[in-house]
């Protein structure tokens, strides 16, 4: 069989892309051909995946390019060296050995394609659509033995999406969710899945996404789901060096010590990102405005330092970071898991003073609060009509509103924040849409570290509100007091 392999830059293009055609039994011994042809024989196990209309696109990410494999005709020119190793030239019999010697040689067959590892359904979940929820939804956990590699398990995943797809049959709005882990388990996965594929057929092509170096305790979700993966603690050369005599003595707070990793484990705190110098014995923060403590040695801190590490990213970084994390959020058990989730990914990616989480009670239309984080006042199970000021505007708009100085829009002028103890300055709220219903509310209320948010916190929140609403149009929300006060304390204590 042969292929055409297209080869761009996935960066500033700096060269026209370049385009061979080899001979291989699959696509995936087509790509490696064809980098061997370039001098490349790294592994697969860092590229990302994706499966086209008519091919493969694969993506690697330390050398910046783009391969895109698609079948080529029989009659297509081989490229040099293209040709299948074991393939006697074209028009020119096999050479064979005089008798006294051997047989006359067999040509040996192309290689055949690389077996998958012996795999197994460990759990799944089919969901049909209907009215109330129009999504087609598939889930399966698959098992391979321990020790498989990255680029097996994305085989097999690539392999069982085929599967799934062709028993789905043409079948419109569907969502699949696929992993791969190297251990069975009952509960909490011990690891994180070797491989995870999310496919919804309206956006086209299946994302692939191999784990993250390090989970994140602080977004952790419940099984099945795989730990959220998330970043690790500042290095300690991040740190301000060792202060000379006079800083120490204003620095002396341990929970303030500029190399202790960030403390997320605390609910409700401000994390590392807080400035030291509102310590009691130091200076106010802006009276320190353009300081250097490098150079002034009773100053530990300036205001360059207070915006929390999520604020500084680019829009791009931050989608990317959100994208990663979506596909985990599929695999939880039910609507509060979810709700948990979403949570714990807003106070990693947007950290706020108050992140708030309701369901949508269709028949009182009313919202009703099943998650909050941060605020001095427990608000909990806290109801507001759909209709009230924000959460209308947000609806009616189909997407995050932000409001970036809530003291001068009339619509952030809302009692309840007077309820929750903390005064607004800037918000940003975004509706759970599914099948033409609102499912859901995700609001936020006063980055942590000081600023305002803006249109890159805006579409961030947008694409959370939507993976929750395609989460919630399958599970469906969960009002049940005594079930969200419990889920909640047990959310709390980890």
């Amino acid at each position: 069989m042969r292929w055409f392999v297209e080869i761009s830059s996935a960066g500033p293009a700096a060269e026209p892309p370049a385009k061979l055609t080899v001979e291989a039994p699959q696509w995936q011994p087509a790509l490696q051909k064809a980098r061997a042809m370039r001098g490349d024989d790294g592994s697969l196990g860092n590229f990302s995946i994706e499966l086209l209309d008519d091919g493969y696109k694969a993506v690697d990410p330390v050398k910046k390019l783009r391969y895109t494999v698609r079948k080529a005709p029989d009659t297509a020119e081989l490229s040099p060296g293209g040709q299948a190793a074991a393939e006697p030239p074209k028009g020119r019999p096999a050479v064979t050995a005089p008798p006294r010697v051997a047989a006359p040689p067999r040509a040996t067959p192309a290689p055949a394609a690389t077996p998958l590892p012996n795999h197994r359904v460990l759990s799944s979940r089919e969901v049909a659509a209907t009215e109330s929820s129009p999504l087609t939804y598939r889930e399966y956990v698959y098992v391979v033995p321990e020790g498989t590699s990255v680029d097996a398990g994305r085989r097999v995943v690539l392999d069982r999406f085929e599967a799934v797809k062709k028993a789905l049959d043409g079948a419109r709005g569907v969502l699949v969710n696929l992993a791969v882990f190297d251990h069975a388990y009952e509960g909490k996965p011990e690891r994180a899945p070797l491989v995870t594929l999310m496919w919804k057929d309206w956006r086209g092509e299946p994302e692939v996404r191999p784990p993250a170096p390090q989970p994140s305790k602080s977004v952790a979700a419940p099984a099945p789901a795989a730990p959220r993966p998330g970043s690790t603690p500042p290095p300690p050369q991040r740190a301000v060096s060792s202060p000379p005599p006079a800083q120490r003595s204003v620095s002396t707070p341990p929970a303030r010590s500029p190399s202790a990793p960030p403390p997320r484990a605390q609910a409700g705190s401000n994390p590392a990102l807080t400035p030291p110098a509102r310590s009691p014995s130091a200076p106010p923060p802006r009276a320190q405005a353009g300081s250097n403590p490098a150079l002034k040695g009773g100053v530990t801190t300036t205001t360059k330092s207070t915006p929390p590490k999520a604020r500084v990213r680019t829009a791009e970084e931050l989608m990317k970071e959100l994208e990663g994390a979506s596909t985990d959020l599929h695999f939880l058990g039910d609507a509060l898991e979810g709700a948990d989730f979403v949570v714990s990914i807003l106070k990693e990616q947007l950290p706020s003073e108050l992140i708030l989480v309701w369901f949508h009670d269709a028949e009182k239309r009313e919202l009703v609060l099943v998650r909050q984080h941060g605020g001095k006042h427990d608000r909990l199970l806290a109801r507001m009509p759909d209709r009230t000021g924000l959460a209308q505007a947000a609806i009616a708009n189909k997407k995050a509103l932000v409001i970036s100085d809530a003291q001068r829009d009339p619509r952030a002028v809302d009692a309840r924040w007077k309820a929750f103890g903390i005064d607004p300055k800037s918000i940003a709220c975004a509706p759970a849409l599914g099948g033409g219903k609102t499912l859901g509310l995700i609001e936020i209320v006063n980055p942590t570290g000081g600023g305002r948010y803006a249109m890159a916190e805006g579409n961030a929140l947008t694409y959370v509100g939507k993976e929750l609403a395609e989460f919630l149009t399958i599970q469906g929300v969960v009002l049940d007091p005594e079930k969200i006060r419990a889920t909640a304390n047990k959310a709390a204590a980890r």
